[in-house]
């Protein structure tokens, strides 16, 4: 959906739905960590919480359509990165907004901002873990549902959010496309600092290159107030991103005053959720019962005819 004269703002810096609001002061340490937030605000202590420990010989293979990414592509016309306190926000401008469907959601996502978490060396850094394997960063893009209208209304909807999960993993060169964002994190090292970044790269390029392999499960912001309201798409596979670069991540400072290292969350009790996995395949699960169904018959005709 293109405008007409100006470029779309697809999220407001004043609009942070991470944000407690008039609540308390939450921290990543100390009294107000997250071992506090369940009693700090009361869905914080839900049953739907995330982060998760992925474990992989406890999934579900499910088979759906490829995601469809819509405007993913288009190097957006403006980027903004944002330091709100907690960790490093991403926001962009662009002619018509990028939109994810398929992939087994239920309905079309437009694409809000993505931000990161990090750790104080490359040990750790991710919320989710994969069979307890922790990352040294994790990046959530974020989108919400179309047919709510706007973030805010969305973030009070049970479907309202779709993040998609980006695990990184440290390499020996520089990732091109996070080389903008981390020039302009020098200049935004303390909390409620911006600056505009280079809009060289799409969205897609902060993407995996196999979007076919991913964990889902139905779990909640990973920051307080925690809203139960997400669609969790995990990816298997990680982008690159080098020590140089983490650096960058970690001279930031907080609300405190302090460095923002740990941002992260542990992860949460599954309780009884089901954790499913995409089959790689293009087919979804009603054509798949179709196949199995027309094997089954032809099968079954071939051993009728032997017997005649």
């Amino acid at each position: 959906m293109a405008l007409p004269a100006l470029v779309l703002c697809l999220a407001l810096f004043a609009q942070d739905v991470w944000s407690s609001g008039d609540g308390p002061a939450w921290t990543y340490t100390g009294q107000h960590g997250p071992v506090n937030w369940g009693s700090m605000f009361r869905t914080c202590a839900g049953k739907r919480q995330s982060p998760i420990n992925i474990e992989t010989g406890n999934v579900k293979t499910e088979f759906w359509k490829p995601f469809s990414l819509k405007n993913f592509d288009q190097p957006p016309t403006n980027m903004r990165v944002k330091n709100n306190g907690h960790s490093a926000v991403v926001e962009i401008d662009a002619p018509s907004a990028p939109r994810v469907t398929q992939g087994g959601l239920k309905g079309e996502y437009i694409f809000a901002q993505f931000h990161f978490h990090w750790g104080a060396d490359s040990s750790m850094g991710s919320e989710h873990t994969i069979d307890g394997v922790r990352y040294p960063m994790e990046l959530h893009m974020v989108h919400y549902k179309g047919s709510y209208g706007t973030l805010g209304n969305a973030v009070s909807k049970p479907d309202g959010l779709a993040v998609l999960g980006v695990m990184l993993e440290v390499s020996e060169t520089d990732n091109p496309a996070l080389t903008p964002l981390v020039s302009a994190l020098n200049n935004i090292t303390e909390s409620g600092m911006f600056a505009t970044v280079a809009a060289s790269y799409p969205l897609r390029a902060f993407l995996p290159s196999n979007l076919e392999r991913f964990y889902r499960y139905e779990g909640s912001l990973t920051t307080p107030t925690c809203n139960e309201v997400v669609t969790w798409t995990v990816f298997a596979n990680a982008i690159p991103v080098s020590e140089k670069q983490m650096r960058s991540f970690r001279s930031l400072r907080n609300d405190q005053g302090g460095n923002m290292v740990n941002n992260f969350r542990p992860p949460q009790a599954l309780n009884n959720r089901r954790v499913l996995v995409s089959g790689e395949s293009g087919a979804d699960s009603a054509s798949m019962k179709k196949v199995g169904l027309t094997l089954y018959f032809m099968t079954s005709m071939a051993v009728l005819m032997m017997n005649m």
